[in-house]
């Protein structure tokens, strides 16, 4: 089994990749999804996010205001450390526990796939064979981000600003996806790659 690292900065369309690649066949997981399961009401770690981060990133129900945590963390660096030495730890558990159980399925799926926006940063690439990452234009990155996430244009810009730089993540990757002339062209992308990886996979096994 292939473990492929996806990754790239906020809004460039490495969900959308991820899905797709799932549909190709490999088990995918998705850093978000899991940080939102753990941070879920009643879970232990929304309890300490809350005490360290008070009521100001608490809705009325007691559930987390991403919206308002996101603002904060993104307005102050020190506040973004603090959140990150929290949550990571056991984000990353959770995806090493996920691992281990598909390894264990009898057969394996040929490929699995860990998308996370800060997989170089966390250092979850080292869980993955090869490191692909999705880049798109940075005047269609603002767009969407803007557009998905309700913010402005500044505040896009300093999501962005608070990543790894792009080029940085390209300079690290085994395979880049360019997500910026629609996504049938970035879907002919990935499962040009993707088949690839599984013929290189079986040319090794021979």
């Amino acid at each position: 089994m292939q473990v492929i690292g996806l990754t790239g900065s906020a809004g460039t369309g490495k969900t959308s990749v991820a899905k797709y690649l799932k549909s190709l066949g490999a088990e995918v997981i998705e850093a978000d999804e899991v940080a939102r399961k753990l941070t879920a009401p009643g879970q232990p770690l929304l309890a300490k996010i809350l005490r360290v981060f008070g009521a100001d990133v608490a809705l009325p129900d007691g559930s987390l205001d991403r919206a308002a945590l996101r603002r904060m963390i993104f307005s102050n660096p020190d506040a973004r450390e603090r959140l990150e030495a929290i949550t990571h730890p056991k984000i990353i558990a959770a995806i090493e526990t996920w691992l281990a159980e598909v390894r264990r399925r009898t057969p394996p799926p040929e490929a699995a796939v860990i998308e996370a926006p800060l997989l170089l940063e966390t250092g979850l690439d080292r869980l993955a064979d090869e490191v692909w990452v999705v880049i798109a234009e940075p005047e269609a990155v603002i767009r969407r981000l803007v557009a998905r996430d309700r913010i402005t244009p500044e505040q896009a810009q300093a999501i962005i600003a608070a990543q790894m730089p792009q080029q940085e993540k390209i300079q690290r990757a085994n395979r880049v996806i360019d997500n910026s002339a629609g996504f049938n062209h970035t879907r002919d992308q990935a499962a040009y790659f993707y088949k690839k990886l599984l013929e290189e996979q079986n040319e090794g096994q021979r």
